[in-house]
């Protein structure tokens, strides 16, 4: 990023409230700055980079798990969700909401705006690794004198030095160039993608070629370490702009924190509800069970997260774009990015529930064949998780406080369905509450979105339609795959 030509110098407000009413045409302007593009063009084009990194990602996840899975013993995936678990729960506990504050702020293209933000990444991801050695000690003293159920996760030995190795990649990462913040904030998602991509096959290769000569849980730590190391390297010396340094301004701190408050209390509820299965799980179920349980949830993100990409990286930056140029087109705008993705995920859940065996069948060994009728429980979750990307229309009207009270809901449901199903009923029954758990927040949704007048019941009728458009066709990929016999 060149530097920034300032015409009324924003670090000189002495106020969030008066600069927030600073108008648009007194806003800094980046010299060098690209012409602008039609909006349209440009969310199509920053999209389309999205989605495709997404696709050619999950392709080398699904590479990567389907060798791993026949290198490694089951029970190491459940080992390392809940250390992936402890590590991302500590980051949301304390997410500062750096990037989206940046990419919806008026002054997040000034630089000194944005070294400040990178000096607050970089104290945050030391934290973070802080803060979860601390915890994989707690775990180990407290296995140490019994004070989880035997042969739980939580009893394995070697789990609080993974949980350590695991989390330094949050010091790594912290260490980002926030021209990636840049690069979302103007859709210019290219280099990111192929960033994201190289990451990803720098995981692939050190993950295969370790366990491949150790057979060893550690493969994973390594591989996700030089990942992060990938990606920090090359957020500096790949994409264009100035280069960071440590800085420390007050103003950008109170207009940080202004917007990132709101979404550091989302993410704590966020974590809580997110995380609240495998929380509960890993004291409640063997390793093995655990890992038949991360095999299939991992199978079923794969659909939530290409939602929560699409809205994340593309929707909410447009959208907020919209919301500050041409408010009027806001709602139409939303209905056309929500269509697609509720398709989507609908005709998904059917699909998956009616082949979910076919699928585990096809793609595992005979160890795995017990994740079948939980990647089927859990499939209903997409009937909910299609909601979780609403939240973008939130932030890109700057009322980030329905995100929070929407995962504020999530997680209370979350804490009281899952212990209640587990004592009800046992591991499905917590299965069937991890899956359904996000139901008490519909009518939050509902309020929310009458105050913006984006509610259409008969849309919301119309579209269940493709439940069971998606069982048919799952019904004959299960036929075809019966038929094909084991694909690996």
């Amino acid at each position: 990023m060149t530097e920034a030509i300032v015409p009324s110098d924003w670090k000189q407000v002495s106020s969030p409230q008066a600069r927030d009413r600073l108008l648009p045409d007194s806003l800094p302007v980046t010299a060098q700055q690209p012409p602008k593009r039609r909006l349209r063009t440009t969310i199509i084009q920053a999209a389309g980079w999205s989605m495709m990194g997404y696709l050619l990602s999950q392709l080398i996840r699904i590479a990567s798990n389907l060798v791993l899975t026949r290198l490694l013993i089951p029970e190491m995936f459940g080992i390392m969700a809940v250390a992936t678990m402890i590590q991302v729960s500590v980051a949301m506990l304390s997410d500062l909401g750096l990037r989206p504050a940046a990419i919806q702020s008026q002054f997040g293209d000034d630089q000194s705006y944005l070294d400040t933000a990178w000096t607050l990444q970089i104290i945050h991801g030391c934290l973070i690794w802080f803060t979860c050695v601390l915890i994989a000690i707690g775990i180990g003293r407290a296995a140490e004198y019994g004070l989880f159920p035997a042969g739980s996760v939580y009893t394995v030995t070697s789990l609080p030095a993974i949980v350590m190795g695991m989390s330094f990649c949050t010091v790594i990462m912290g260490l980002q160039s926030t021209k990636l913040i840049s690069a979302f904030r103007h859709l210019d998602l290219g280099r990111v993608t192929f960033i994201e991509i190289v990451a990803q096959i720098v995981n692939l290769a050190v993950a295969i070629s370790l366990a491949w000569y150790t057979g060893s849980i550690w493969s994973f730590v390594a591989s996700t370490l030089l990942a992060a190391l990938t990606t920090t390297i090359l957020s500096h010396v790949w994409l264009p702009g100035q280069h960071n340094s440590l800085y420390w301004e007050a103003a950008a701190i109170r207009d940080l924190i202004r917007f990132g408050r709101w979404i550091m209390l989302s993410s704590i509820l966020t974590m809580i509800a997110a995380n609240g299965d495998r929380i509960f799980l890993a004291g409640w179920a063997s390793p093995l069970m655990l890992g038949f349980y991360s095999l299939a949830f991992n199978l079923i993100s794969m659909l939530e997260g290409a939602g929560g990409r699409l809205f994340s990286n593309v929707a909410m930056p447009a959208l907020g774009r919209i919301a500050r140029e041409r408010p009027e087109q806001l709602s139409s705008m939303f209905w056309k990015m929500r269509l697609p993705l509720d398709l989507v995920f609908i005709g998904s859940a059917g699909a998956i529930y009616s082949s979910g065996a076919a699928i585990i069948d096809a793609l595992y060994d005979d160890r795995y064949r017990d994740a079948a009728p939980i990647i089927q429980i859990l499939s209903f979750s997409l009937l909910i998780m299609r909601f979780g990307p609403l939240s973008a229309i939130y932030l890109a009207v700057n009322e980030p406080r329905n995100q929070t009270v929407m995962n504020f809901i999530r997680a209370v449901s979350s804490f009281i369905c899952l212990p209640l199903g587990y004592y009800l009923f046992g591991f499905e029954g917590a299965v069937w509450a991890a899956a359904l758990y996000g139901l008490p927040v519909f009518p939050a949704i509902l309020y929310f979105n009458h105050r913006h007048g984006l509610n259409n019941f008969l849309y919301e009728a119309g579209v269940l339609l493709a439940w069971p458009l998606g069982y048919l066709a799952g019904s004959i990929v299960t036929g075809i795959l019966h038929n094909a016999g084991p694909l690996f």
